[in-house]
């Protein structure tokens, strides 16, 4: 009798916890979709580290299909290791490019009474990664037209050039800077340093996005 009630009782929690989770999800994709610069400035500000969950789906997206590219994508070699070796290589990209701007962020933060979260930190950076996360996706069709980059590639620049814009403005408010100029600053030295590793890991053979 009380197996069944405590089955019971996790059965609800289970039901509740799920409902709970897709809604955020809704909620976060009609906030970022409606008006992506406002749901940074939300992110930024809260508390209650809100669509962290979200943002790590959404990362585990991201690493499925970097995973997903990098298996079919070198099918032209024989050697199964290979192959394996370059997929587990690709699918860290997501996981080292937010994890290093993240990081980057949060650890040159100028105010040191007052540093920004380092959770929302991470929200953020993955929220501005969307729009590289839907040219990810649209990007697969290349694995079954050799033709199909004439139409991914305009579409794979422009949402970097978007995301790069997200991570100015997510800088701005995570920083609480008012002025557009220190925010300016703050956002080339946040992009310098992360290039610079960027340059370092290259010879690794190791890449960011």
């Amino acid at each position: 009798m009380e197996n069944n009630s405590n089955n019971s009782s996790n059965d609800e929690f289970t039901k509740v916890d799920f409902k709970d989770g897709t809604q955020n999800c809704k909620n976060f994709f009609s906030s970022f979709f409606s008006n992506p610069i406002k749901t940074l400035k939300i992110i930024s500000q809260s508390k209650h580290n809100l669509f962290f969950n979200t943002s790590i789906i959404i990362l585990l997206f991201w690493v499925l299909i970097m995973f997903f590219k990098a298996l079919f994508g070198t099918t032209y070699s024989s050697n199964g290791l290979y192959i394996f070796l370059t997929a587990v290589r690709d699918l860290t990209i997501p996981i080292i490019s937010v994890g290093f701007m993240a990081l980057i962020i949060y650890c040159i933060d100028p105010n040191k009474d007052e540093k920004c979260n380092l959770t929302n930190t991470l929200t953020s950076v993955i929220v501005c990664k969307i729009p590289v996360i839907i040219a990810s996706f649209i990007s697969l069709i290349n694995l079954v037209s050799n033709k199909a980059y004439y139409i991914t590639n305009p579409i794979t620049y422009f949402c970097i050039s978007l995301s790069i814009l997200l991570t100015y403005f997510a800088i701005k408010y995570l920083y609480k800077e008012c002025e557009d100029f220190k925010s300016f600053k703050r956002f080339m030295v946040v992009y310098g340093i992360f290039y610079g590793v960027y340059l370092i890991l290259s010879f690794l053979g190791i890449y960011m996005v």
